[in-house]
């Protein structure tokens, strides 16, 4: 995760990696917005119903962002990538294992 060319950190590959994972967060909190709204539009009765379900909805909904496995992948390559250029910058070395 350095430059092949400078031997430094891959800055570049670090900001790649975050903008990925914020995209996937990015399409889980508009489904999440939709999910929540539409509940509210469904519950029916009191104001304390409508609270629950919109709470039960938007936990459903953390819950699905949180296990989901590219969320996952994603997360710990943006936080692999951080790492390893952090190190090529204190160090100068290069990270043991490749780009894939």
């Amino acid at each position: 995760m350095t430059d092949d060319t400078t031997g430094k950190a891959d800055w570049q590959g670090v900001g790649a990696s975050f903008r990925s994972l914020g995209e996937r967060l990015k399409g889980h909190a508009v489904e999440a917005g939709g999910a929540v709204s539409s509940a509210n539009d469904e519950a029916a009765g009191s104001v304390l119903d409508q609270v629950s379900a919109v709470f039960k909805t938007a936990i459903a909904k953390l819950d699905e962002t949180t296990t989901d496995p590219e969320v996952g992948a994603a997360t710990k390559d943006a936080t692999a990538r951080l790492l390893d250029a952090i190190k090529a910058e204190l160090t100068g070395e290069r990270p043991a294992t490749p780009d894939a």
